[in-house]
């Protein structure tokens, strides 16, 4: 059994971005609107916007201190966006998997213009937050995501 402290707590806004850790916080003030404004371009997420997203948030993941963290497999969040991309690509559930968010992530690459439309322009940032998600999996070796 992994100790529970080992969770990692995060919640990625528009202008920041905050993890904790064994009581460990890191805070970093570059957040999903800074990735936003160097991945797209005339407000339209496509395939290009999409790789650089992905390498703009795998820079800020392997440029902090986010990879030394001994993290147990689990991160945890109450962001409501990850509530509205649970309700968008998983059924509502309160748990996903690696496995699921993959296949959640491929469904999204494949069907992007149809997923885009389901949210409003405004809105669009939550694919932003997916992508974070999706790599923050990756690089840091989470396995599962609970909504709590």
């Amino acid at each position: 059994m992994n100790h529970p402290d080992s969770v990692l707590k995060f919640s990625l806004g528009l202008n920041g971005l905050s993890f904790d850790i064994d009581n460990q916080r890191i805070q970093l003030e570059q957040g999903l609107g800074f990735v936003d404004s160097r991945s797209i371009s005339h407000g339209v997420i496509d395939g290009l916007a999409i790789e650089k997203m992905i390498y703009f948030i795998e820079e800020i993941i392997e440029s902090k201190p986010l990879r030394n963290l001994n993290i147990s497999g689990v991160a945890v969040t109450s962001d409501a966006v990850m509530t509205q991309l649970s309700e968008l690509f998983f059924s509502a559930k309160k748990q996903i998997s690696r496995i699921e968010l993959e296949h959640g992530f491929n469904d999204f690459i494949e069907r992007l213009s149809y997923y885009i439309n389901q949210v409003a322009p405004d809105q669009l940032y939550i694919f932003t937050y997916f992508v974070f998600v999706r790599e923050m999996m990756h690089h840091l070796r989470i396995e599962q995501i609970q909504i709590i």
